[in-house]
């Protein structure tokens, strides 16, 4: 099959992996059952909707059919790739524009991270190169190192909250997103597993045999045709599913595994740079800076992710809401999902229907000829002592134009068929004959349930072929995942980005603190400083200026 019904690029870990899947529910068949059952196959019409002699299915009345720029308000963000002028080409993830707006949405992040990384790095050079520093002196030190204790404590919180959120908010969002994507496989596998049910009946009633009644010769052609293209179609849909199943979840392991890890460094850099900067270590908590300045740009950068990826879920999710309620308006959508396609549709249901009532022809014709007829052995050659009450005939669901009827008082229906004629069942010799009352033998009871029970499984099964193709299946689908999975979605999303940002503006606001707090004069430096200036002089070991000292109270003489 040579259209694809995978896509191939699953961008941004998650929000269009369902789009994908959904769109095989349905993009498969376009390429398959056409094949299947030729152009040119005249099904006739049905009625109840099912045929028209419109190729197209009809919409509500409504809704007229035309364009529709799907999330055109939330998409409405300039363009990078075009001069930063606003995008209004609506959601379409085939668009390079598309994707540039929703790329500026993480800008302020990028840019952020960058000036950090300058600005701080260019302090971090004034630092050790011209031996620019900030020092706590004077009077009021001791109030403000309570003031900068304090402060530090208080960023070092936010930036421990924060890595709380990140850890509970990614914890959250895997969950989701992998139940949203066990969602979407589960519906592939049921689309799979139809089209498995369908060509296994359909191959059952190849063999139906009621005493030497078979399905006419075309038919069985038919079948054998019908099977193979649509054994190939299921197959190739099940293996692309789970392939890319299995990519998004490595995907979504391996995030959440860096989360973790970013999430687990930030809270011991967060605390261990507040215990280093108390207790004034300088020279450790030099390393701590520098770390702490690299893992900001690495949040900072993440933060610019995860808002794009918040953001191109929503811009999904409304996507499909409003492609709910305009299926049949052209959209972005509609090269993606190649929905209606009623013709081809029509006539996989007129082959299935047809053998339906084939097999309801067969065992009415036993029926007749068989179980029901009089006379005596010489008489009649399908005479085998058969006796008693007529048996009643089954209902075949659709007349000879194969539209749907209604079932006669005298008939039985397929679904309590068998239990109705197992009562006709006599009891035989061995020589075949019935020595009990009754119009079948064990054997025909047989051969008859195995022809109907093949016959309902057919009328149960096919319907959903509808529903794939005009798409009512991805409609619900589609339904189910922006009312039941969106929402939580969403919201993980923007947990994570909460704590990834209250993560670097602790870690930024702690950094200068740690820097100021950690060459705060100790208590020994402050008395030995005292003693100096006691004794009228100043120790250059003890003093290097006029107001700090820089040495611990090991270096205090006499």
């Amino acid at each position: 099959m040579e259209k694809k019904l995978i896509f191939s690029l699953f961008v941004f870990i998650f929000s269009f992996s369902f789009i994908t899947f959904a769109s095989a529910l349905t993009s498969f068949q376009n390429d398959q059952i056409k094949s299947i059952l030729g152009e040119d196959d005249d099904s006739g019409h049905w009625s109840e909707g099912i045929l028209s002699s419109s190729a197209e299915a009809p919409g509500p009345a409504s809704e007229p059919s035309g364009a529709l720029v799907l999330a055109g308000s939330r998409t409405n963000r300039p363009d990078i790739f075009n001069r930063f002028r606003h995008y209004h080409g609506g959601w379409d993830i085939t668009d390079k524009h598309y994707w540039a707006s929703v790329g500026f949405t993480g800008a302020a992040a990028f840019i952020l991270a960058i000036l950090w990384f300058v600005s701080f790095g260019l302090a971090m050079i004034l630092h050790h190169c011209y031996e620019w520093r900030l020092n706590i002196e004077g009077k009021d030190s001791h109030f403000s190192q309570m003031i900068c204790l304090i402060l530090l404590i208080i960023f070092t919180c936010a930036a421990v909250t924060g890595c709380i959120l990140l850890s509970v908010g990614q914890d959250e969002f895997h969950g989701e997103a992998i139940h949203t994507l066990k969602y979407v496989v589960d519906q592939s596998d049921y689309t799979v597993q139809t089209l498995i049910n369908v060509t296994g009946y359909l191959s059952l009633a190849k063999t139906v045999n009621v005493a030497q009644f078979y399905l006419p010769s075309d038919v069985k052609d038919s079948i054998d045709k019908l099977n193979i293209d649509l054994n190939s179609a299921s197959n190739t849909l099940d293996r692309k599913t789970h392939q890319s199943s299995r990519k998004i979840r490595t995907v979504f392991d391996a995030v959440r595994s860096s989360m973790i890890t970013v999430a687990v460094v930030m809270l011991l850099v967060s605390i261990l740079g507040l215990y280093l900067s108390i207790l004034g270590h300088r020279n450790a908590i030099h390393i701590f800076i520098i770390g702490g300045w690299l893992l900001v740009v690495v949040t900072s950068i993440l933060c610019g992710v995860f808002v794009i990826l918040n953001n191109a879920v929503s811009d999904t999710c409304l996507a499909m809401e409003q492609w709910v309620d305009h299926r049949n308006a052209e959209t972005a959508l509609s090269n993606i999902l190649p929905c209606v396609d009623q013709r081809t549709t029509n006539q996989t249901l007129y082959k299935s229907k047809q053998v339906i009532n084939d097999l309801g022809n067969i065992v009415n014709g036993f029926i007749g000829s068989y179980a029901n007829s009089y006379g005596a052995p010489s008489g009649n050659p399908n005479y085998y002592n058969q006796s008693g009450p007529l048996m009643p005939y089954v209902c075949s669901p659709y007349d000879s134009q194969l539209q749907e009827r209604n079932c006669s008082s005298e008939e039985v229906s397929m679904s309590n068929a068998s239990m109705v004629w197992q009562n006709y069942t006599c009891i035989v010799s061995d020589s075949g004959l019935c020595t009990t009352t009754g119009r079948l033998t064990p054997d025909m009871y047989q051969q008859l349930v195995e022809a109907v029970n093949t016959s309902y499984a057919l009328q149960h099964y096919t319907p959903p072929l509808l529903s794939f193709q005009d798409c009512n299946f991805v409609r619900e689908t589609f339904t189910t995942i922006t009312s039941h999975h969106c929402p939580p979605l969403q919201h993980h999303l923007q947990m994570v980005i909460a704590g990834l940002a209250l993560i670097s503006l602790g870690v930024v606001l702690s950094l200068s603190l740690w820097i100021i707090y950690a060459n705060r004069p100790q208590r020994e430096e402050v008395f030995a400083k005292i003693a100096s200036k006691i004794k009228g002089k100043c120790n250059p070991k003890l003093c290097r200026d006029d107001h700090t000292v820089h040495v611990s109270s090991t270096n205090i003489t006499g």
